[in-house]
């Protein structure tokens, strides 16, 4: 079944549902709505498979916009609502808050994108799973960001988010300073990041002038790993990948850290090679991609 909230603009997905993109207040849903409004005064689309029965435990997974964009064109990118039926998910479309200059973004790293904003979005996210709760039976909290997005991935990850199993940051990165996430529990990453990105730098950047700065892909990935106590000599190449339709055939290649992690947590980078910064991705392959390999991770 084909949903409608993949086919039409993310301006008449948030006039239909009262999503954050317009900041209007919280609606009321039937109980028997696979969507429905919650968030309070930031809200967020919460969506449950069409046949959910109560009770049943499912995972949660949340889609994080990057800078500027907001969350029905990212899910449309990503494909994680066409997942809902198939693979038996819900999914959370939550939108940053707006800056000065009326950018959405979220308070991520101190590198992105929200320094000294004091936009609790730690509260605001945790928050969303708590009241999902209320509406569903949650199997472990996933979450999927882009840019902006993914390096509030990270820091949800840093912070320990209840319930979290996986993350997956396309074009992110983790904090600079490994200190930022001292005793945070290990999680299962999945880091995607073009070579060729020149906004989020594969090899990381910033830290001129004395503005912060970001560790690389291969750096953030590699910090998690260890978290996780994989050992990182027995890192594992596994068959490259077509994920960009732009590219040429199996232009991502897949590194993976799995053999001694903590029990069911594996760590893996897929690096496109000439990948830009929105790669284009199929959304339907991608997300099917990614949520399968969301529900084989543990942590």
């Amino acid at each position: 079944m084909k949903r409608w909230w993949n086919t039409i603009a993310p301006a008449a997905l948030a006039l239909a549902t009262l999503t954050a993109c317009n900041d209007e207040g919280e609606t009321s849903s039937p109980v028997n709505d696979p969507v429905r409004t919650i968030g309070g005064d930031r809200p967020a689309t919460l969506m449950l498979p069409n046949d959910y029965e109560s009770g049943t435990a499912i995972p949660l997974v949340i889609v994080l916009h990057g800078f500027t964009s907001n969350a029905g064109w990212t899910d449309g990118y990503f494909g994680i609502s066409q997942r809902i039926e198939p693979d038996e998910i819900a999914v959370i479309l939550p939108n940053g808050t707006r800056n000065s200059n009326d950018v959405p973004f979220w308070n991520g790293t101190d590198y992105c994108c929200g320094r000294g904003s004091g936009v609790d979005d730690v509260g605001y996210l945790n928050g969303l799973v708590a009241e999902a709760g209320e509406h569903m039976s949650v199997d472990g909290v996933y979450l999927i960001g882009l840019s902006n997005g993914g390096f509030m991935s990270y820091r949800m990850a840093c912070e320990s988010m209840p319930g979290l199993r996986a993350i997956a940051p396309v074009a992110g990165a983790t904090f600079s300073d490994p200190t930022r996430c001292e005793g945070a529990r290990p999680v299962s990453v999945l880091h995607i990041h073009g070579t060729a990105d020149p906004t989020i730098r594969y090899a990381g950047g910033g830290g001129r002038d004395g503005r912060p700065s970001y560790p690389g892909a291969e750096e953030s990935v590699h910090r998690w790993a260890t978290r996780a106590g994989c050992e990182m000599e027995a890192a594992e190449t596994m068959p490259s990948m077509d994920l960009v339709e732009a590219l040429p055939d199996e232009e991502t290649d897949v590194t993976r850290y799995a053999t001694g992690c903590e029990d069911g947590v594996k760590v893996e980078l897929w690096t496109i090679e000439d990948g830009r910064h929105v790669p284009g991705f199929d959304a339907a392959d991608f997300g099917e991609r990614v949520v399968a390999w969301f529900k084989g991770a543990g942590g």
